[in-house]
């Protein structure tokens, strides 16, 4: 590829990205955490990432995938990438680099358990979608309980019922994660008078029926948020990769 920009080709800028993202805090974070599951990943899914050619963040996000794959040495036709914004350029290293350009792949299993799925920043419907019919099992991409918490828990049942249950369950894991000396942490005491006037006035959510929304799935872990997201900020790729985190959904 040899396309330029400025006064660098698009190989020269690529190259810096890779290493900035190599040498990164954040990479050592996730090389670490994922070691435990190379044994198991076979392939990578890359969706919602951009064209990488001409977009700054966008290229960021194909560093990251390039220093995955060869993280998981896995074999190149293993990997699997789309999204409709892609330009010819892009494709062209897309079949350059020999993976798949695939929409929509088949599942022949439960759900795809061999997967590594990189979505870097995708929207809530192809969320929602991925997740009703690929099935993925190691899930790197948006932070799925803060990707969501502009949405009321009603609102996200009723626009994304997968997703809505899968913060759901992430939710109480982190619930039941709570240590102990969590628990035991002060708190100010409040006359029992007082507590029944704040429940008598708070606002409450209607309870959600979340058993009823079928799913492949009983349990969302976060493996790393990467120190809630610090590792990911004040760095050269800006904002392309907000609120990313590593989760297992199983």
């Amino acid at each position: 590829m040899t396309s330029t920009y400025g006064s660098r080709t698009f190989d020269e800028k690529l190259a810096v990205c890779r290493e900035n993202v190599k040498n990164s805090i954040m990479f050592k974070e996730l090389s670490e955490k994922l070691q435990t599951y190379l044994k198991d990943v076979e392939k990578i899914r890359c969706l919602a990432i951009g064209s990488f050619n001409g977009d700054h963040q966008a290229r960021y996000q194909l560093a990251l995938l390039l220093e995955i794959i060869d993280l998981v040495s896995c074999d190149k036709s293993a990997v699997s990438i789309y999204d409709p914004v892609f330009n010819d350029e892009d494709i062209k290293f897309i079949q350059d680099e020999g993976w798949s350009l695939e929409e929509n792949i088949s599942v022949a299993k439960d759900y795809c358990q061999d997967t590594l799925f990189f979505l870097p920043h995708a929207p809530l419907d192809l969320t929602e979608k991925i997740l009703a019919d690929e099935k993925p099992k190691f899930w790197l991409a948006n932070h799925i309980v803060i990707h969501t918490d502009r949405y009321t828990k009603v609102q996200l049942h009723d626009a994304y019922p997968m997703i809505s249950k899968l913060v759901h369950v992430c939710e109480q894991n982190q619930t039941t994660q709570s240590t102990a000396s969590d628990e035991q942490e002060f708190t100010t005491f409040v006359p029992k008078r007082k507590r029944r006037y704040n429940n008598k006035y708070k606002y409450k959510e209607p309870e959600i029926e979340y058993s009823s929304i079928k799913t492949y799935f009983k349990e969302c872990i976060v493996v790393t948020d990467f120190n809630k997201g610090a590792l990911l900020r004040k760095q050269p790729w800006v904002n392309s990769f907000s609120d990313l985190a590593f989760q297992l959904i199983l």
